[in-house]
Protein backbone atom coordinates (compact mmCIF):
# COMPACT_ATOMS: atom_id res chain seq x y z
CA UNK A 1 0.00 0.00 0.00
CA UNK A 2 1.67 3.49 -0.95
CA UNK A 3 1.41 6.79 1.18
CA UNK A 4 1.13 10.05 -0.07
CA UNK A 5 3.99 12.33 0.81
CA UNK A 6 5.92 15.04 -0.38
CA UNK A 7 9.37 15.29 -2.00
CA UNK A 8 12.83 16.05 -0.91
CA UNK A 9 15.09 18.59 -2.24
CA UNK A 10 16.56 15.97 -4.24
CA UNK A 11 13.63 14.65 -5.90
CA UNK A 12 13.26 11.27 -4.06
CA UNK A 13 9.48 10.04 -2.39
CA UNK A 14 9.41 10.70 0.82
CA UNK A 15 6.29 9.11 3.25
CA UNK A 16 4.01 10.06 5.81
CA UNK A 17 5.02 13.01 7.90
CA UNK A 18 6.97 11.38 11.20
CA UNK A 19 8.32 8.73 8.26
CA UNK A 20 12.50 8.91 7.11
CA UNK A 21 13.03 12.06 5.38
CA UNK A 22 14.57 10.40 2.65
CA UNK A 23 14.80 7.03 0.77
CA UNK A 24 18.19 7.15 0.83
CA UNK A 25 18.45 7.83 4.87
CA UNK A 26 20.37 5.02 6.21
CA UNK A 27 19.21 2.90 9.51
CA UNK A 28 21.74 0.41 11.13
CA UNK A 29 19.59 -2.65 13.16
CA UNK A 30 21.75 -4.07 15.68
CA UNK A 31 20.43 -7.87 16.81
CA UNK A 32 22.76 -9.67 19.30
CA UNK A 33 25.96 -7.97 18.42
CA UNK A 34 25.33 -8.04 14.49
CA UNK A 35 24.67 -4.53 12.65
CA UNK A 36 22.58 -4.61 9.66
CA UNK A 37 22.39 -1.50 7.70
CA UNK A 38 20.04 -0.97 5.76
CA UNK A 39 18.00 1.76 3.93
CA UNK A 40 15.38 3.11 6.11
CA UNK A 41 12.06 3.69 3.41
CA UNK A 42 13.08 -0.44 2.46
CA UNK A 43 12.52 -1.03 6.29
CA UNK A 44 8.96 1.01 6.40
CA UNK A 45 8.09 -0.03 2.92
CA UNK A 46 8.51 -4.14 4.27
CA UNK A 47 8.02 -3.99 7.72
CA UNK A 48 5.20 -3.21 10.24
CA UNK A 49 7.05 -2.69 12.99
CA UNK A 50 9.09 -0.03 11.31
CA UNK A 51 6.38 1.55 9.49
CA UNK A 52 4.31 2.13 12.86
CA UNK A 53 7.75 3.05 14.58
CA UNK A 54 8.55 5.89 12.01
CA UNK A 55 4.67 6.69 12.26
CA UNK A 56 4.64 7.02 15.78
CA UNK A 57 7.12 10.35 16.64
CA UNK A 58 8.78 7.85 19.45
CA UNK A 59 12.55 8.91 19.74
CA UNK A 60 13.69 6.36 18.38
CA UNK A 61 12.30 7.41 14.96
CA UNK A 62 15.00 9.74 15.03
CA UNK A 63 18.09 7.68 15.75
CA UNK A 64 20.23 6.11 13.25
CA UNK A 65 20.61 3.28 15.28
CA UNK A 66 18.15 0.79 16.57
CA UNK A 67 18.96 -1.93 18.60
CA UNK A 68 16.38 -5.08 18.81
CA UNK A 69 17.28 -7.73 21.65
CA UNK A 70 14.37 -10.01 20.63
CA UNK A 71 15.26 -11.44 17.86
CA UNK A 72 18.08 -13.51 16.58
CA UNK A 73 20.36 -12.21 13.66
CA UNK A 74 19.88 -15.18 11.57
CA UNK A 75 16.46 -14.32 11.31
CA UNK A 76 16.68 -10.63 10.29
CA UNK A 77 19.17 -11.96 7.67
CA UNK A 78 16.55 -14.64 6.03
CA UNK A 79 14.16 -11.48 6.33
CA UNK A 80 15.75 -9.04 4.61
CA UNK A 81 16.82 -12.07 2.05
CA UNK A 82 12.99 -12.86 1.10
CA UNK A 83 12.25 -9.25 1.17
CA UNK A 84 14.96 -9.24 -2.10
CA UNK A 85 13.20 -11.92 -3.77
CA UNK A 86 15.45 -14.53 -2.76
CA UNK A 87 13.25 -17.71 -2.48
CA UNK A 88 15.51 -19.78 0.20
CA UNK A 89 15.00 -23.24 1.72
CA UNK A 90 15.07 -23.50 5.31
CA UNK A 91 16.45 -26.03 7.92
CA UNK A 92 14.42 -26.29 11.24
CA UNK A 93 16.63 -23.70 13.47
CA UNK A 94 16.21 -20.96 10.69
CA UNK A 95 12.29 -22.01 10.33
CA UNK A 96 11.94 -21.06 14.49
CA UNK A 97 14.52 -17.86 14.12
CA UNK A 98 12.39 -16.60 10.54
CA UNK A 99 8.97 -17.41 12.32
CA UNK A 100 10.29 -15.66 15.30
CA UNK A 101 11.06 -12.26 13.13
CA UNK A 102 8.01 -12.27 10.83
CA UNK A 103 5.78 -12.37 13.90
CA UNK A 104 7.99 -9.90 16.01
CA UNK A 105 8.64 -7.45 12.94
CA UNK A 106 5.11 -8.21 11.19
CA UNK A 107 6.98 -9.43 7.73
CA UNK A 108 3.82 -9.88 5.39
CA UNK A 109 6.30 -11.16 2.54
CA UNK A 110 8.25 -13.68 4.99
CA UNK A 111 5.24 -15.13 6.38
CA UNK A 112 4.08 -15.77 2.95
CA UNK A 113 7.41 -17.15 1.83
CA UNK A 114 6.79 -19.32 4.91
CA UNK A 115 3.58 -21.12 4.08
CA UNK A 116 5.07 -21.62 0.83
CA UNK A 117 7.67 -24.03 2.47
CA UNK A 118 5.03 -25.71 4.35
CA UNK A 119 5.44 -29.65 4.02
CA UNK A 120 5.51 -33.04 5.88
CA UNK A 121 8.73 -32.60 7.36
CA UNK A 122 8.16 -29.03 8.10
CA UNK A 123 4.53 -28.78 9.25
CA UNK A 124 4.60 -29.22 13.06
CA UNK A 125 7.49 -27.33 13.44
CA UNK A 126 5.84 -24.84 11.69
CA UNK A 127 2.54 -25.30 13.42
CA UNK A 128 3.94 -25.30 16.87
CA UNK A 129 6.74 -22.28 16.60
CA UNK A 130 3.83 -20.14 14.85
CA UNK A 131 1.16 -20.85 18.17
CA UNK A 132 4.10 -19.92 20.09
CA UNK A 133 4.58 -16.62 18.69
CA UNK A 134 1.55 -15.51 17.30
CA UNK A 135 1.68 -15.76 13.46
CA UNK A 136 -1.57 -16.53 12.68
CA UNK A 137 -1.51 -16.40 8.87
CA UNK A 138 0.95 -19.51 8.95
CA UNK A 139 -1.01 -21.27 12.56
CA UNK A 140 -4.02 -21.29 10.15
CA UNK A 141 -2.35 -22.81 6.82
CA UNK A 142 0.12 -25.63 8.51
CA UNK A 143 -3.15 -26.42 10.76
CA UNK A 144 -4.92 -26.86 7.97
CA UNK A 145 -1.99 -28.69 6.33
CA UNK A 146 -1.72 -31.40 9.22
CA UNK A 147 -5.90 -31.78 8.58
CA UNK A 148 -5.10 -32.89 5.08
CA UNK A 149 -2.67 -35.20 5.73
CA UNK A 150 -4.40 -36.63 8.84
CA UNK A 151 -4.30 -39.88 8.48
CA UNK A 152 -0.21 -39.83 7.44
CA UNK A 153 0.53 -37.34 10.51
CA UNK A 154 -1.77 -38.61 13.13
CA UNK A 155 1.06 -40.31 15.79
CA UNK A 156 3.51 -38.02 15.16
CA UNK A 157 0.59 -35.36 16.11
CA UNK A 158 0.12 -36.96 19.22
CA UNK A 159 3.24 -37.57 19.71
CA UNK A 160 4.26 -33.79 19.40
CA UNK A 161 1.48 -31.67 19.86
CA UNK A 162 0.01 -30.33 22.75
CA UNK A 163 -3.57 -31.51 23.44
CA UNK A 164 -4.83 -27.75 22.80
CA UNK A 165 -3.34 -27.58 19.43
CA UNK A 166 -4.36 -30.86 18.63
CA UNK A 167 -8.11 -29.75 18.87
CA UNK A 168 -7.81 -27.15 17.02
CA UNK A 169 -6.62 -29.42 14.33
CA UNK A 170 -9.41 -31.85 14.28
CA UNK A 171 -11.88 -29.00 14.45
CA UNK A 172 -10.96 -28.08 10.95
CA UNK A 173 -12.86 -29.41 7.73
CA UNK A 174 -10.34 -30.59 5.77
CA UNK A 175 -9.53 -29.89 2.07
CA UNK A 176 -11.39 -31.94 -1.01
CA UNK A 177 -10.70 -32.69 -4.31
CA UNK A 178 -13.60 -31.14 -6.69
CA UNK A 179 -14.68 -32.12 -9.92
CA UNK A 180 -17.13 -30.10 -11.92
CA UNK A 181 -17.81 -31.59 -15.64
CA UNK A 182 -17.54 -29.20 -18.51
CA UNK A 183 -21.34 -29.06 -20.81
CA UNK A 184 -23.79 -27.01 -22.21
CA UNK A 185 -26.38 -25.26 -20.08
CA UNK A 186 -29.48 -26.75 -19.70
CA UNK A 187 -32.71 -25.30 -20.96
CA UNK A 188 -35.61 -24.41 -18.61
CA UNK A 189 -37.22 -27.87 -19.73
CA UNK A 190 -34.41 -30.02 -18.76
CA UNK A 191 -33.83 -31.10 -15.37
CA UNK A 192 -31.10 -29.65 -13.30
CA UNK A 193 -29.53 -33.06 -11.68
CA UNK A 194 -28.22 -34.38 -15.23
CA UNK A 195 -24.77 -35.91 -14.53
CA UNK A 196 -23.00 -33.35 -16.09
CA UNK A 197 -24.26 -30.95 -13.46
CA UNK A 198 -23.22 -32.36 -10.50
CA UNK A 199 -20.22 -31.56 -8.63
CA UNK A 200 -18.90 -33.68 -6.97
CA UNK A 201 -16.07 -34.11 -4.29
CA UNK A 202 -13.46 -37.08 -3.31
CA UNK A 203 -13.64 -38.85 0.17
CA UNK A 204 -10.32 -39.56 0.61
CA UNK A 205 -11.12 -41.87 3.77
CA UNK A 206 -13.14 -44.23 1.73
CA UNK A 207 -11.57 -43.55 -1.91
CA UNK A 208 -14.79 -43.04 -3.41
CA UNK A 209 -16.51 -39.45 -5.30
CA UNK A 210 -19.80 -38.10 -3.70
CA UNK A 211 -22.01 -35.34 -4.48
CA UNK A 212 -21.57 -32.29 -3.45
CA UNK A 213 -24.34 -29.77 -5.28
CA UNK A 214 -26.01 -29.27 -8.38
CA UNK A 215 -24.60 -26.57 -10.69
CA UNK A 216 -26.95 -23.01 -10.91
CA UNK A 217 -29.24 -23.39 -13.52
CA UNK A 218 -27.70 -20.31 -15.34
CA UNK A 219 -24.13 -21.35 -14.63
CA UNK A 220 -22.19 -23.55 -17.62
CA UNK A 221 -19.12 -24.53 -17.04
CA UNK A 222 -18.53 -25.22 -20.98
CA UNK A 223 -15.17 -23.07 -21.89
CA UNK A 224 -15.57 -21.40 -18.61
CA UNK A 225 -12.83 -20.30 -15.87
CA UNK A 226 -13.57 -22.64 -12.81
CA UNK A 227 -11.16 -22.00 -9.74
CA UNK A 228 -11.49 -22.74 -5.71
CA UNK A 229 -10.43 -19.36 -3.21
CA UNK A 230 -10.98 -19.40 0.14
CA UNK A 231 -12.82 -22.56 0.75
CA UNK A 232 -15.76 -20.88 -2.42
CA UNK A 233 -15.87 -22.65 -5.86
CA UNK A 234 -16.19 -19.67 -8.87
CA UNK A 235 -17.26 -20.30 -11.85
CA UNK A 236 -16.83 -17.22 -14.39
CA UNK A 237 -17.79 -16.98 -18.37
CA UNK A 238 -18.06 -20.06 -20.55
CA UNK A 239 -20.49 -20.72 -22.94
CA UNK A 240 -24.14 -22.29 -23.31
CA UNK A 241 -26.84 -23.30 -25.85
CA UNK A 242 -26.24 -24.99 -29.09
CA UNK A 243 -24.96 -21.90 -30.48
CA UNK A 244 -21.94 -20.99 -27.82
CA UNK A 245 -23.63 -18.61 -26.58
CA UNK A 246 -20.99 -16.42 -24.15
CA UNK A 247 -22.48 -16.08 -20.52
CA UNK A 248 -22.99 -13.27 -18.71
CA UNK A 249 -23.63 -15.15 -15.04
CA UNK A 250 -21.09 -15.49 -12.27
CA UNK A 251 -21.37 -18.02 -9.70
CA UNK A 252 -19.79 -18.44 -6.28
CA UNK A 253 -20.27 -21.41 -4.33
CA UNK A 254 -20.25 -22.32 -0.49
CA UNK A 255 -19.13 -25.50 0.81
CA UNK A 256 -19.36 -24.19 4.78
CA UNK A 257 -23.58 -22.76 3.58
CA UNK A 258 -24.47 -25.57 0.62
CA UNK A 259 -25.14 -22.35 -1.25
CA UNK A 260 -24.96 -20.51 -4.87
CA UNK A 261 -24.56 -17.15 -5.30
CA UNK A 262 -24.06 -14.33 -8.29
CA UNK A 263 -21.49 -12.10 -8.70
CA UNK A 264 -20.28 -9.56 -11.11
CA UNK A 265 -19.52 -10.32 -14.18
CA UNK A 266 -16.03 -9.21 -15.94
CA UNK A 267 -16.39 -5.72 -17.88
CA UNK A 268 -15.42 -7.91 -21.09
CA UNK A 269 -16.95 -11.12 -21.44
CA UNK A 270 -15.09 -14.34 -22.54
CA UNK A 271 -15.02 -17.50 -22.70
CA UNK A 272 -12.19 -20.45 -22.83
CA UNK A 273 -10.22 -18.20 -19.84
CA UNK A 274 -7.89 -19.32 -17.48
CA UNK A 275 -9.30 -18.22 -13.81
CA UNK A 276 -6.68 -18.26 -10.62
CA UNK A 277 -7.55 -17.44 -7.14
CA UNK A 278 -4.97 -15.41 -5.31
CA UNK A 279 -5.35 -13.74 -1.84
CA UNK A 280 -8.72 -12.75 -1.97
CA UNK A 281 -8.60 -12.44 -5.71
CA UNK A 282 -9.72 -14.01 -8.97
CA UNK A 283 -7.83 -13.21 -12.13
CA UNK A 284 -9.91 -13.55 -15.43
CA UNK A 285 -6.98 -14.40 -17.60
CA UNK A 286 -7.46 -14.15 -21.87
CA UNK A 287 -9.73 -16.08 -23.40
CA UNK A 288 -12.12 -15.49 -25.92
CA UNK A 289 -15.23 -13.39 -27.24
CA UNK A 290 -16.75 -13.92 -30.55
CA UNK A 291 -13.96 -15.87 -31.45
CA UNK A 292 -11.50 -13.73 -30.95
CA UNK A 293 -8.73 -14.63 -28.95
CA UNK A 294 -7.76 -11.59 -26.50
CA UNK A 295 -5.01 -10.44 -23.97
CA UNK A 296 -7.28 -8.27 -21.64
CA UNK A 297 -7.00 -9.30 -17.87
CA UNK A 298 -9.38 -8.87 -14.94
CA UNK A 299 -9.48 -8.78 -11.69
CA UNK A 300 -12.34 -9.00 -9.32
CA UNK A 301 -11.46 -8.02 -5.54
CA UNK A 302 -13.94 -10.54 -3.21
CA UNK A 303 -14.33 -7.95 -0.72
CA UNK A 304 -15.31 -5.20 -2.71
CA UNK A 305 -17.09 -7.67 -5.02
CA UNK A 306 -15.34 -5.41 -8.25
CA UNK A 307 -13.23 -5.78 -11.39
CA UNK A 308 -10.64 -4.10 -12.99
CA UNK A 309 -9.06 -4.30 -15.68
CA UNK A 310 -4.90 -4.99 -15.17
CA UNK A 311 -2.16 -4.89 -17.67
CA UNK A 312 -2.84 -6.93 -20.70
CA UNK A 313 -1.04 -10.52 -21.71
CA UNK A 314 1.94 -9.70 -23.91
CA UNK A 315 0.19 -11.74 -26.32
CA UNK A 316 -3.29 -12.82 -27.32
CA UNK A 317 -3.73 -15.85 -25.43
CA UNK A 318 -6.89 -18.90 -24.95
CA UNK A 319 -7.07 -21.56 -22.54
CA UNK A 320 -3.75 -21.59 -21.41
CA UNK A 321 -2.57 -23.53 -18.45
CA UNK A 322 -2.65 -21.22 -15.42
CA UNK A 323 -1.75 -23.08 -12.03
CA UNK A 324 -1.85 -21.11 -8.62
CA UNK A 325 1.55 -20.51 -7.56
Amino acid sequence: MSAQGSESEDGSSCDEINLPRCSSAKLTVVIGGTHFSEEKMFLVQSCDYFRALYRSGMKECRQEEIHLKSLHPRGFLIALAVLRGDMIDLDGDEIVEAIECASFLQVAPLTKHLINLIDSDNCLLMFHTAATFGLMDLYSATALFIRNMHVDLEAEVKRSLPSELISYVESLTPSVLVAVGAHLSCGVDETVHTDSRTVCYLDETANNWKVLTDLPLDASTSMAGVTVLDNMLYIVGGVHGRNKEVVDSCFCYSVENDTWNRISSPAQLRYNLSLVGLDGRLYAIGGEYERTVMSSVEIFDVKSGKWEFAAHLPRPAAGAHAPKP
